[in-house]
């Protein structure tokens, strides 16, 4: 019943970017980091799922509109739990 625990440590929350960017992401649950899947969104746009512990994404912020721009994060566990996560940055 307890939701994974998400972390994007990098990009940090308002943060200004530009060129490629290195999306650092890690999740953690009570049950075990093997039965979690963690997906990656960019301004509401999946980019990347992945599962287990952690997941990593070069962003090219260069093709990305002047402005601010959300990146977050889903974590779900084997039994259905879900945590989120999310950052605004700045092109």
């Amino acid at each position: 019943t307890t939701p994974p625990a998400v972390t994007i440590s990098n990009p940090t929350d308002g943060t200004k970017v530009n060129g490629n960017v290195s999306i650092s992401v890690s999740a953690s649950d009570n049950s075990g980091a093997s039965g979690i899947t963690t997906s990656l969104y960019i301004d509401g746009k999946l980019v990347k799922s992945a599962t287990g512990s952690s997941l990593s994404y070069k962003w090219n912020a260069r093709s990305a509109s002047i402005g601010t721009h959300t990146i977050s994060v889903t974590a779900k566990d084997k039994a259905g739990n879900t945590g989120s996560r999310s950052v605004q940055v700045k092109r």
